[in-house]
């Protein structure tokens, strides 16, 4: 949503946005590939708890990276940094005259620095903040969560408005951090419809492998929350109980730390041949444009996952597990919905798909007919302006 908001000359237009950021080398890189002229936002240096965690997984043997991450914890050090950042953050919020601060946060708590923007912001005066929440919130069963409490109670006092990316989340962020009800909405992702610029055949060829009957794509970062290892399983299940049918051509792109694990997976289930592992595309709509089924396995950590609007933009019949925001992105009409971790069911769905063409074309049709309906980036954009200006009301009236 961000990329919408600083790409858009219309939103840009209405509002006189400007964007700070954690500086890190990724992000920037990301940002210069996807916002244009990115070069004239802020990057601000924050510390994060995440960062020593990061170098103790690089630097220490495995026996002892948990004792040093529990030091970590021992030691307070996540909350001396959002001292630290509230510091530097009022330093920056305070150089400019901001009406209303905009924070989008992966999950929560996600990023704590975040949450040092809330704290930073009010003791700028700006007194109207828009707190997004991508992901469904953690609670405090886990220690690390424990002293987390009150600071997350101020929190919920100073900002303005919570927003998540759908409706399950917003349930669940009311439900878990006790943000009253009619301080949080849920504002659907928009995205802009992705340009395809190959044929099947062009990439097919360029990924270097036989054109194949079916082409099933999972597009999600090598993580065990993605459930790749549950295809697999729908994989050798359809080899054992229908060694007649021909498996599809199942394509994983992304990269992640499970990546040596899942390749031993497929060896090992006696799947080389039928999957291939092509890392990160940087066609990534073309590869799905020539896929026959797109298909996410997810397990847990969802929100609103992009790579099914994607898919849906462009007509594509999707498989997905029916959880989180998943089923507002897709329904019965529209795509194929699994139990998350039911590899057999995720088999029955790909081999209905893979047997009926007809279905696979209305569902594709049906799912391209709900995002236009839904989740266009115009739409998405009306939305948040909607909301910023209501909050903004008092300064323009």
């Amino acid at each position: 949503m961000l990329t919408l908001f600083l790409n858009d000359i219309q939103f840009q237009t209405s509002f006189d946005i400007g964007f700070s950021y954690r500086d890190t080398i990724p992000y920037r890189e990301g940002l210069s590939k996807r916002v244009k002229d990115s070069g004239k936002y802020s990057p601000v240096r924050l510390f994060d708890h995440y960062d020593l965690y990061n170098y103790i997984d690089k630097t220490c043997s495995p026996h002892v990276r948990k004792p040093m991450k529990i030091l970590v914890n021992l030691l307070l050090v996540k909350y001396a940094f959002m001292v630290i950042n509230t510091v530097l953050l009022y330093s920056h919020f305070s150089r400019s005259e901001i009406d209303l601060v905009h924070i989008n946060n992966g999950g929560y708590p996600g990023a704590y620095s975040t949450i040092s923007a809330v704290f930073a912001a009010r003791l700028a005066g700006i007194r109207r903040i828009v707190y997004v929440i991508n992901n469904i919130p953690v609670g405090y069963h886990p220690p690390e969560r424990w002293l987390d409490y009150p600071f997350d109670r101020v929190l919920v006092h100073l900002v303005s408005q919570f927003v998540t990316g759908s409706d399950f989340t917003r349930k669940m962020a009311i439900q878990i951090l006790n943000i009253p009800s009619d301080n949080i909405m849920f504002i659907h992702n928009g995205i802009v419809p992705p340009a395809v610029t190959e044929t099947r055949s062009q990439v097919v060829s360029r990924l270097g492998f036989a054109e194949p009957s079916f082409i099933l794509t999972v597009i999600a970062n090598l993580e065990e929350r993605k459930g790749h290892i549950h295809l697999f399983k729908a994989l050798q299940y359809m080899k054992d109980t229908h060694p007649e049918l021909a498996l599809p051509l199942c394509i994983i792109e992304g990269t992640g730390p499970l990546e040596q694990q899942l390749k031993k997976d497929v060896q090992d289930m006696h799947l080389t041949g039928h999957v291939i592992f092509i890392g990160r595309e940087e066609h990534i709509f073309n590869l799905m444009n020539a896929s026959d089924c797109i298909l996410l396995p997810s397990i847990r950590d969802e929100d609103l996952p992009n790579v099914i609007l994607e898919a849906m933009s462009l007509g594509k019949p999707i498989i997905a597990s029916n959880l989180a925001g998943i089923p507002e992105e897709i329904d019965a009409n529209s795509g194929v919905l699994t139990t998350p971790g039911d590899h057999r069911e995720l088999a029955e769905g790909v081999m209905r798909l893979m047997s009926d063409e007809s279905l696979r074309r209305t569902l594709g049709k049906n799912a391209q007919n709900r995002f236009y309906d839904h989740f266009t980036h115009e739409k998405a954009l009306r939305l948040y302006g909607s909301l910023y200006a209501g909050l903004l009301k008092d300064v323009t009236s």
